[in-house]
């Protein structure tokens, strides 16, 4: 019945020299699950983000973490101490094998700022803007904030 409405109104429109797409041709909106944003998988990429702060703990923010498909976990952060690139081995996510070194300009990974993290502890780094979202572990833990990529 309802296709049957459907396709008369697309026929009444097609008269009138207008169109219309029926609703499984409209592509359904994107959202953060299909965004292709790195922070999809966040809490599962925390022990190899946290293995990059220990060896440069000025970097708390993150911009982009993700399997680089050579059995590698990349990094993109930056703070205080500027921005930097942190590869850590993706079977081993402890602090002895990441790497940091400084940010690769010739690098620009798909996802980067489509999602900006701020490692905690510490304060909400939303500012006078806004109160940037709490992130929390499977524990209900504020593990950090997701900035607004736009910013103010």
């Amino acid at each position: 019945m309802m296709r049957a409405v459907l396709v008369a109104a697309m026929v009444a429109l097609s008269a009138c020299g207008q169109s219309a797409q029926a609703p499984e041709d409209v592509a359904p909106p994107v959202t953060a699950a299909t965004s292709g944003a790195w922070d999809q998988n966040l809490i599962s990429l925390l022990p190899f983000i946290d293995a990059c702060i220990a060896k440069s703990p000025e970097t708390r923010t993150i911009t982009y973490a993700a399997a680089t498909g050579e059995a590698l976990v990349a990094v993109r952060l930056s703070g205080a101490g500027g921005a930097v690139d942190c590869t850590v081995p993706d079977h081993d996510p402890s602090p002895t094998y990441a790497q940091i070194s400084p940010r690769r300009e010739n690098w620009a990974p798909e996802s980067e700022n489509t999602a900006i993290f701020v490692r905690g502890p510490g304060e909400n780094p939303g500012g006078e803007c806004y109160e940037a979202p709490e992130v929390r572990d499977a524990n209900g833990a504020v593990v950090g904030w997701m900035l607004d990529p736009e910013g103010c």
